[in-house]
């Protein structure tokens, strides 16, 4: 249950700064990059929160990929080790005997 405090907790603070910034940063702009520049004007909330989702978008394809490259290392792990017991059990059944 105290899970799901913290979860509405934090979705209503990031609903609250989300609504703070959307109120503060109405001034339209385009960004300019070297020579090249935007061909619109957006508020700076706008582009502040698209730029919030290109980067939360490449560190969850990033924490993706660093787990999926560990499952697969623990998985290949698990299966040494279980040979390795197999052949500890093979070889203790011939000592016994």
């Amino acid at each position: 249950m105290k899970w799901l405090k913290t979860l509405v907790v934090s979705i209503a603070l990031v609903v609250a700064f989300l609504l703070a910034t959307l109120a503060v940063n109405q001034q339209e702009l385009t960004l300019t990059f070297a020579v090249w520049e935007t061909p619109f004007a957006l508020s700076m909330f706008w582009w502040l929160f698209a730029a919030f989702l290109v980067g939360l978008s490449f560190g969850l394809l990033n924490a993706l990929w660093v787990n999926t490259r560990h499952r697969l290392q623990a998985r290949q792990l698990r299966q040494n080790l279980a040979k390795a017991n197999a052949e500890l059990e093979r070889l203790r059944s011939l000592s016994v005997q």
